[in-house]
């Protein structure tokens, strides 16, 4: 049985119906580990189980059901990193599950941007908005966009090396990107989608990897140079392909700190506004747990977000077109985060109280509503909780 015909399988004995996903070809991370019983079998016990769990919480709910259903069934459809996102929603909504003393944990939220009268998506004209999980803290009610942590400009570069393979057949290679220290996710991002509209890099790496050469370096239209390493199958031996990087925590925020501007449109102006990110190291190979660089890194990003954001009064049109002559400001954006939360997930290889790590910042500078730690008391009234969050409000760390 295929991977998606195995997906189907698990999918309706868990929610115990007929569930229309179709059988194709497809393979993506997440369905393929589920197809190896042996290999990846700590991952496949996690995910069944976190499905039984999110289908007993709303098995009373039917439209909450079919919601979940649907982003289910996205897993199975997604090509390359795109299941991460359907993924990381359900990762965000059973984390969230797990603590008794929140209210009225609501999956999906969505409608008419006059559902929403004060958020960016009507000030822009949107006709629609959608936030993916909204639940009742205490007193207030908190919103959120729940986003894959995925690296923008290994993305592009995996979309670049999906070109390479359609182009040079039956060759037997691997081949990475060497040493991106800078992530710079506008300048790049900007690179990357140029060269995947034009096709020069790809027209290179194929003379390259025909050439049999080990190495290449490309210079992008930035000025910036990408260095690209091959390696060969030869009979009987294995291939080895061999990549440099090296990170600063504090760097890597300082390249990232944009790219939480792209989910403007998420953002509310009165009520309490999050953004989510998922990591998993099956989306996410650039970020590492040691000497405790995850968490350094997330904090100097929200840190970069809440404090240097909010008083950068550069308009969103000179990086997003689609927005200029809004009078929006990045500033405007920033202020308008109320926190952003990091959920580790470690299914592939742990369970129980260690499967998941939570970390969230909250913005002092934020203008719809400024939480302090205080305001997750709540999380910490429940039973015997299992993933107690790292909890931060910059109130004597905002200058």
């Amino acid at each position: 049985m295929n991977a998606t015909e195995n997906y189907k399988k698990i999918v309706e004995d868990i929610f115990q119906q007929k569930v229309n996903i179709p059988i194709t070809k497809n393979n993506n991370n997440c369905i393929g580990a589920l197809n190896h019983n042996d290999e990846f079998l700590i991952f496949k016990n996690n995910f069944i189980e976190r499905l039984v769990r999110i289908r007993e919480f709303y098995k009373n709910d039917n439209d909450t059901l079919n919601n979940i259903l649907k982003t289910v069934k996205d897993i199975s459809i997604a090509k390359d990193l795109k299941w991460s996102g359907a993924y990381s929603e359900l990762v965000a909504l059973d984390y969230w599950r797990g603590f008794v003393d929140i209210r009225e944990l609501k999956f999906i939220d969505r409608g008419d941007v006059n559902s929403f009268p004060n958020s960016i998506a009507r000030k822009i004209g949107n006709q629609e908005i959608d936030l993916d999980i909204s639940f009742r803290l205490a007193t207030k009610k908190i919103f959120m966009d729940v986003k894959s942590l995925i690296p923008t400009h290994l993305e592009l570069v995996d979309k670049i090396l999906v070109q390479l393979k359609k182009k040079t057949g039956n060759i037997e290679y691997q081949i990475g990107i060497d040493n991106i220290f800078r992530a710079d996710y506008l300048g790049t991002k900007e690179d990357y989608i140029h060269e995947i509209k034009t096709g020069n890099l790809v027209n290179e790496l194929e003379k390259c990897v025909v050439d049999r050469k080990a190495n290449y370096k490309h210079v992008l239209q930035s000025g910036q140079e990408a260095t690209f390493s091959m390696a060969y199958s030869k009979p009987k031996k294995n291939t080895v392909l061999m990549t440099l990087r090296s990170m600063n925590a504090y760097r890597l925020a300082e390249d990232y700190k944009y790219k939480i501007l792209d989910y403007y449109n998420k953002l509310l102006i009165k009520e309490p506004s999050f953004i989510t990110f998922v990591f998993n190291s099956w989306f996410n190979t650039e970020i590492y747990d040691f000497d405790k660089f995850n968490e350094s890194f997330y904090r100097a990003l929200a840190r970069r977000t809440f404090i240097e954001l909010t008083k950068n009064k550069d308009d969103m049109g000179l990086y997003y077109p689609e927005l200029m002559g809004r009078g929006l400001k990045i500033k405007n954006v920033a202020s308008l985060i109320t926190g952003i939360i990091f959920i580790e997930d470690h299914s592939i290889t742990k369970t129980g109280n260690e499967m998941y790590n939570a970390f969230i910042y909250l913005n002092p500078n934020a203008k719809n509503t400024v939480l302090h730690i205080h305001d997750f008391d709540c999380l910490k009234w429940s039973k015997s909780p299992k993933y107690s969050p790292v909890i931060e409000d910059f109130e004597y760390d905002n200058y």
